[in-house]
């Protein structure tokens, strides 16, 4: 795969990444403040629709999708009061299709992303632990029959500073380790090479 598809790919799975941190923040804000003592903060049911194109395969690919899913954040007690943990169920399907030719593929999900555990580094800067399990990316062709599905677990470890204001979100410092368990064939995937 081309280093430009790479990088959509990438930036599609940050997107995602980046959505649920924002969707925290969203969590709170709509449920209002929190009780001291309280563990989990929000729950919440949500379904977006959604696209985006790049021509980093040096023709145009087009991607409509539909994700949804039920999420909740749960605060920290004592030491871990200003930690939020994401909790996410949820699902996707898109389709990609190349624009000038209409070949398509889809990429449908259904898993679990739940932050499971953070330990403090210093300050307001935690390691946060965090797993997705279940089927996070399947691949089918324009038959619908699959020619990739990722299974098992993957466990990422970061670095984030919480910036101690008791509000999720806060500032991503460094990745600490990406541990793959089960077949990911998805991390290879090459959208390029399926549309060509």
């Amino acid at each position: 795969m081309g280093q430009g598809a790479r990088l959509a790919m990438a930036s599609h799975h940050l997107q995602r990444g980046l959505a649920a941190v924002a969707f925290g923040m969203l969590l709170t804000l709509a449920f209002g403040a929190v009780p001291v003592g309280a563990t989990v903060i929000g729950r919440d049911h949500y379904a977006d629709d959604y696209h985006f194109s790049f021509d980093d395969c040096g023709f145009w690919i087009d991607v409509t999708g539909h994700d949804s899913g039920v999420a909740h954040l749960r605060v920290g007690k004592g030491d871990l009061a200003t930690a939020f943990f994401l909790h996410d169920n949820y699902a996707y399907r898109e389709t990609w299709t190349r624009r000038d030719t209409h070949d398509f593929f889809t990429v449908s999900a259904n898993g679990l992303f739940h932050e499971t555990k953070a330990t403090r580094v210093k300050g307001t800067v935690f390691e946060f632990t965090s797993i997705e399990s279940g089927q996070p990316f399947v691949v089918r062709d324009s038959s619908g029959a699959i020619v990739l599905r990722d299974r098992g677990v993957i466990r990422h470890v970061v670095q984030f500073d919480t910036l101690g204001d008791g509000v999720p979100g806060g500032a991503f410092v460094k990745d600490v380790s990406f541990t793959v368990h089960g077949p990911h064939p998805g991390l290879d995937f090459d959208p390029c090479a399926m549309l060509d």
